[in-house]
């Protein structure tokens, strides 16, 4: 699990079955170097999200395998909004 920030939202013009009332999101995923304030991410990628998440807003992204888990079903999801962050403290 990463951290990301919310950039835009991905808009379809089909949608499958299994994705009917949620949102995706496009993410900027934090590096390492962004936690001390640079302002250097990893690439853009999109993020299937169910709690509402703003542009601008800092969310914390499972992917891979564990992105498929919350759901009963098998469902076509790489990456799940899994939180939404308020604050962040670091101190290295």
């Amino acid at each position: 699990m990463r951290l990301g920030t919310v950039v835009g939202r991905v808009t379809l013009s089909v949608r499958r079955k299994e994705i009917f009332s949620e949102r995706l999101m496009l993410v900027l995923p934090w590096r390492r170097e962004t936690l001390s304030g640079a302002k250097k991410f990893d690439p853009a990628i999109v993020v299937y999200d169910q709690l509402g998440a703003n542009v601008g807003q800092t969310i914390t992204i499972s992917e891979g395998r564990e992105a498929a888990c919350p759901f009963p079903n098998p469902t076509p999801v790489d990456a799940y909004c899994a939180a939404l962050v308020d604050d962040v403290f670091y101190k290295e």
